[in-house]
C-alpha cells in the first residue's frame, strides 16, 4: 500500500520488533487519579488562589538614606532661589524679585479608579472546588467548555490542559468508573467473547488494544466469563495546531466533548500539512505497514528497521470541499524522534512511538476526525 511520503533527512535505524513495543498503562484506580489531580494542582498553585501575601512580594523597598540619587544637590535655576535643601522634604521655591512668601506648586489629584467589579469565582476556582468535592466529571466538563470557547489566555489554557490531563488519568485511562460519566460504560463478558468481538458487537469506537490497556489485561486471550470491563462509548477526535506542533485529543461530540490530553507532533516541511477537517478512513489503520517513498521509489517492507513510517499508520480522508482531493495524508510514527516538534515530513502528522501507539487505539475508522488548523 502506498503511504504518504516522509522527510528527506538522513534516516535513523529503529530497533527490532521486540524493542519497539509500547509501554502499557495499568489501571491505577480512580483514587490514584484524584491523587494525581491533587499533585498537579499542588504543583501549579495558581489554580487554588489562596497564596499568602508573601508569594506576591514585589521585592525590597529602596533605602532612601543610601540612595545616591536622593543625595544629589539640587541644581540652581536662574531667577529661582532654593531656601530649603533638606532632601527629606520638597524644596520651597520663591520667585526672586516678587515676594518672599513661600509657595508650593499644586500637585494634580490623580483620578480614583472605580473598584473592580465582583465577577465571582473564576472557572479555575470553580473547578478546584469540584475536584476537592470529588466531582471530577463536572470539573472536566467545566474546564473543557472554557478551553473550547477560546476565552482563556495562552498561559491559562496551558494550565487548564495540564489539569485536565491529570483528571483524565483517573477518568479515561484507569479501569474505575466515576459517577455520571457519560463517555464510559461497563460490559460483562459472556461465553464466547473476545476483546475484538466485544468491540465489534458493542460498536465501541476504540481498538480492542485499548480495551485491553484500559482494563489491565495481561493476555488478551485470557478473559473470563462474568468479568466486568470498563468500555469507552464515545468517539475520540483530534485537533492539530500547526503553529504549536500540538495535537489535542477530545472525547465525545460537539458541545459535550471533553478535552483528554495533548501530544507533541511533527508536521510537513514548507508548510505542506494540509488544513481542514479529515476523517479516519474506513479500514485505513495499519500496524507495521510497508511503505514506498513516492519521491525516490524506494520501498520498505514490514519489519524493515529503516522504514520511516514507524509501526502505525492512520489514513485520513478530506471531508471538506477544499481538501477532498488530498491523498496519502495520515498520522503515523517515525524512526526519527528528533523530528517531533519540527516541520520535516512530507506533509503527514508524526508522533513518537508511545504516542502513536495510544492514538492508534483511540481513533476509530469511519468515525473519528482530525482537524488541522
Amino acid at each position: 500500500m502506498a503511504l504518504p511520503s516522509q522527510s528527506a533527512r538522513p534516516m535513523k535505524i529503529r530497533g527490532g520488533v521486540g524493542g519497539r513495543r509500547r509501554r502499557r498503562r495499568g489501571g491505577g484506580g480512580f483514587i490514584v487519579g484524584v491523587i494525581l489531580v491533587a499533585a498537579a494542582a499542588g504543583a501549579t498553585w495558581w489554580l487554588w488562589p489562596e497564596a499568602s501575601e508573601e508569594s506576591a512580594s514585589i521585592g525590597p523597598v529602596p533605602d532612601a538614606s543610601n540612595d545616591d540619587t536622593l543625595a544629589t544637590p539640587i541644581a540652581a535655576t536662574p531667577g529661582v532661589e532654593v531656601h530649603n535643601v533638606d532632601q527629606t522634604t520638597p524644596p520651597i521655591i520663591v520667585d526672586a524679585g516678587t515676594t518672599d512668601t513661600p509657595v508650593t506648586p499644586d500637585a494634580p489629584t490623580p483620578p480614583l479608579d472605580p473598584p473592580p467589579a465582583d465577577t465571582g469565582p473564576s472557572v479555575l476556582d470553580q473547578a478546584a472546588i469540584l475536584v476537592r468535592e470529588r466531582r471530577p466529571v463536572e470539573a472536566r466538563a467545566l474546564l473543557s467548555v472554557a478551553l473550547r470557547d477560546g476565552t482563556l489566555s495562552p498561559s491559562d489554557a496551558d494550565h487548564v490542559r495540564a489539569t485536565l490531563s491529570a483528571i483524565n488519568e483517573g477518568l479515561v485511562f484507569s479501569d474505575d468508573l466515576a459517577n455520571g460519566d457519560p463517555h464510559v460504560d461497563l460490559y460483562t463478558i459472556k461465553s464466547g467473547d473476545s476483546l475484538t468481538r466485544i468491540v465489534d458487537d458493542q460498536n465501541l469506537p476504540i481498538n480492542w488494544r485499548f480495551l485491553q490497556r484500559l482494563n489491565g489485561i495481561r493476555d488478551h486471550n485470557k478473559i473470563g466469563v462474568g468479568q466486568r470491563l470498563k468500555t469507552i462509548v464515545s468517539p475520540f477526535h483530534a485537533e492539530v495546531f500547526k503553529d504549536d506542533h500540538r495535537l489535542d485529543l477530545w472525547l465525545g461530540e460537539g458541545d459535550k466533548a471533553v478535552y483528554v490530553r495533548s501530544f507533541k507532533v511533527g508536521l510537513g516541511e514548507f508548510d505542506s500539512t494540509p488544513l481542514g477537517v479529515f476523517r479516519v478512513e474506513q479500514n485505513g489503520k495499519l500496524v507495521n505497514p510497508a511503505w514506498r517513498n513516492p519521491r525516490t521509489g524506494e520501498s520498505f517492507d514490514r519489519d524493515d528497521p529503516k522504514n520511516p513510517i514507524g509501526e502505525y499508520w492512520i489514513a485520513l480522508e478530506g471531508i471538506e470541499a477544499h481538501n477532498l482531493q488530498e491523498r496519502g495524508f495520515g498520522v503515523h510514527g517515525t524512526i526519527d524522534p528528533d523530528s517531533i516538534g519540527r516541520s520535516e515530513s512530507m506533509g503527514c502528522v508524526r508522533l513518537g512511538d508511545d504516542d502513536i501507539a495510544l492514538l492508534f487505539e483511540l481513533l476509530a475508522s469511519g468515525q473519528s476526525t482530525v482537524t488541522v488548523q
